[in-house]
């Protein structure tokens, strides 16, 4: 009885089969199409689609859309960064002729990587003040709240991860504080970031007066995050870097033994980038306009005062060109002597391998340091198909041993430092909102590379006698991860 009901289904749908089959696959190779995706993408995605045909519909629908394409019609975007680029327009006017004098005494490099961030982001070279290396928590949290508890109009806060803690607690009550006193405080976090931790802190800050919002929330965007840190306190003081907010960013706990960070704070002219950056992204998620001149004041530099010139690149799902994967490839290869990056991640993109390894062939020290403790498995495993090639090509690679290792920053040459959000991975050169900022300052450079040097006597190196013994498996499982990271 059974076989006779399966073999009258069979002849039932069998033509529908046979009909269907065709007509998806045609489907599947135009929407793959459609969405402009360079070749290799296209044909992984193909691959999933057409394998798993229920599932990798979802999973492409959830994590593969093509993004850049998509917002091209984003109508609230685009006005917020025309608004937001008017906004800067005077400022870089005002700076012009003295960021011109400053670069004119620079590297040809330095020139030749402003002149390309211009062109891609619109962004130009603006100075900041009182700059600070901030490479450990414990220096950065201290004077972030100090910051706050002396603000008087503004404070700005975007964070890919917010966490509930003691000090998200005390900095929440120190935010509630300050929305008493007639201090305007925004704060921006990533809905996936921080999807893992409470959010009795936020809430109670948001009852108090506090303006709380989570960014990039929708399904749809899943697999797309604003992976940016930054605060601005009274459009005058700025923070970036790799720091998110928890107090896992001071000691590393209850995870890690320690954590070693990067982040950097500054005044001047610069401070408007970050608070443009935010303004764009607030008026995006909320529609409320932030481009007043209450949030952009007048920013001076006393006559005197050491400025380090500076330069903002970003770039995001929907930036039609990788411009900081752009700009870090153009770095990298208009080294003479060395490159000196720090990231926790090493799951690069094909040109940026290449660029990798073409230095490090020529005879440019490239050094890479990266977290020897993993936290997210796929990258982990994922870099040990890449470093074989870019240690055998002569780069050398690094493992920071004594705890988490969470950094994001590169020197060229000794001459040039870029600190920021961005690691080195695929993943924030495609699919992430990220910042870097380009220092054309020497002092600045070599105090990113005296970091560098402390942190490797902690690090071990990463050569064959590591993964020289990996067994066949060991090798496809790494292979395999690279193959998702590629693809997600």
């Amino acid at each position: 009885m059974g076989n006779t009901i399966i073999a009258a289904l069979m002849t039932l749908l069998g033509p529908l089969i046979a009909i269907a089959v065709p007509v998806y696959a045609i489907f599947v190779v135009a929407l793959l199409i459609y969405d402009e995706r360079d070749p290799s993408t296209t044909l992984l995605w193909a691959f999933v689609l057409l394998t798993f045909p229920g599932i990798g519909l979802v999973l492409y629908l959830l994590f593969g859309r093509n993004w850049k394409r998509i917002s091209r019609s984003d109508r609230r975007l685009m006005h917020a960064q025309e608004i937001g680029r008017s906004q800067l327009e005077p400022l870089y006017d005002r700076w012009a002729d003295a960021a011109a004098e400053h670069m004119a005494k620079q590297p040809v490099l330095a020139s030749r990587i402003a002149h390309s961030i211009t062109r891609q982001n619109g962004t130009r070279v603006l100075p900041a003040t009182n700059f600070q290396l901030m490479p450990a928590g414990s220096i950065k949290f201290p004077a972030l709240f100090a910051d706050i508890e002396r603000a008087t109009s503004s404070v700005h806060l975007e964070y890919f991860i917010w966490e509930c803690d003691e000090l998200t607690g005390q900095l929440c009550e120190l935010l509630a504080k300050k929305v008493a006193e007639g201090v305007e405080v925004r704060v921006l976090y990533d809905w996936v970031g921080s999807y893992p931790f409470k959010k009795d802190q936020l809430k109670r800050l948001k009852v108090a007066g506090g303006q709380v919002h989570a960014d990039i929330a929708h399904i749809s965007k899943i697999n797309y995050r604003n992976h940016r840190k930054m605060a601005i306190i009274d459009g005058r003081i700025g923070y970036t870097g790799g720091m998110n907010m928890g107090k896992e960013y001071i000691d590393g706990l209850p995870r890690y033994e320690s954590w070693r960070d990067t982040h950097v704070r500054f005044e001047g002219p610069l401070v408007a980038e970050l608070q443009r950056m935010f303004s764009e992204q607030w008026y995006r998620v909320t529609e409320q306009s932030l481009f007043a001149s209450r949030y952009f004041p007048e920013l001076q530099v006393a006559e005197g005062e050491r400025v380090v010139f500076s330069q903002l690149t970003t770039s995001g799902p929907e930036s039609p060109l990788e411009e900081i994967r752009n700009a870090f490839m153009l770095a990298i290869l208009s080294a003479e002597k060395c490159v000196r990056i720090q990231s926790p991640y090493f799951v690069p993109d094909d040109p940026i391998m290449q660029a990798l390894i073409a230095q490090s062939l020529s005879g440019v020290e490239v050094d890479f340091m990266m977290t020897g403790l993993p936290d997210k498995k796929i990258a982990w495993n994922a870099a040990f198909s890449y470093i074989d090639d870019f240690v055998d090509a002569g780069g050398v690679m690094r493992q920071y041993m004594a705890g988490f290792f969470h950094a994001k920053a590169m020197t060229i040459d000794g001459a040039i430092a870029t600190i920021g959000t961005t690691n080195f991975d695929i993943r924030s050169f495609m699919l992430h909102d990220e910042l870097s900022i380009f220092f054309y300052d020497r002092e600045v450079a070599e105090a990113q590379d005296a970091v560098f040097a402390a942190d490797i006597e902690k690090c071990r190196i990463v050569d064959e006698s590591i993964y020289g013994d990996f067994g066949r498996l060991i090798r496809f499982r790494n292979a395999f991860m690279r193959l998702w990271s590629r693809l997600l």
